[in-house]
């Protein structure tokens, strides 16, 4: 399946995955995967929908709305509604004393406001969860990529060693916190270009 994504044979990748998910209807990770692929390729609609069925079996499921965020994104589509649905879901937390998962919606709620170009935003709601829980390694990777595209290199440099001292060696998610910081990197600048392509 890895081959086939990065040889962009994206839909054999689906077929792949849809194999597995027939091998292991319980796994969480499939659904998830084949979304992201269809995100991948361009296929919005049915990245949308996959999303959308993973909500509806698991209503806090964060990647699910990672995956949303990304795809709207992606389609250049307004942010609002998935925002106003993770504020909802937050509120659940809450209630629910569900802590891991209100930091994660909160830090997807920074990248919104990253996507958005709004950097102060996004790092007023970083430093709040640093506040919180300085250990975690996150927000400083996410404060240091901010701080790159706002050109303070030294600033940048502060959060990135940061970040390496906390991050734990061996982290399943370390690649997978670098590609979504660089995924946001990118959104940010590809949005930069067009608000300054429609002010020109």
């Amino acid at each position: 399946m890895e081959v086939k994504i990065r040889s962009r044979k994206l839909t054999q990748a689906v077929e792949v995955v849809d194999r597995l998910i027939k091998l292991e209807p319980e796994e969480p990770e499939w659904p998830v995967l084949k979304a992201n692929i269809f995100t991948y390729s361009g296929e919005i609609d049915s990245a949308k929908a996959s999303f959308e069925d993973i909500l509806a079996k698991d209503p806090l499921r964060v990647e699910a709305y990672h995956g949303l965020v990304m795809a709207y994104s992606d389609a250049g589509l307004d942010l609002n509604e998935v925002e106003s649905r993770i504020e909802e879901a937050m509120l659940r937390c809450k209630k629910e004393n569900n802590h891991n998962d209100f930091r994660d919606f909160k830090l997807l709620l920074a990248q919104i406001r990253v996507i958005e170009g709004k950097h102060g935003e996004a790092l007023k709601l970083y430093r709040e969860l640093v506040k919180e829980e300085p250990a975690d390694f996150r927000p400083y990777l996410c404060q240091g990529v901010i701080y790159t595209l706002l050109k303070k290199k030294d600033k940048a440099e502060e959060q990135f060693d940061k970040f390496r001292e906390l991050v734990p060696e061996n982290h399943p998610y370390r690649e997978y916190f670098m590609d979504n910081m660089i995924a946001s990197k990118l959104f940010s600048e590809k949005r930069q270009r067009e608000m300054a392509g429609s002010e020109s």
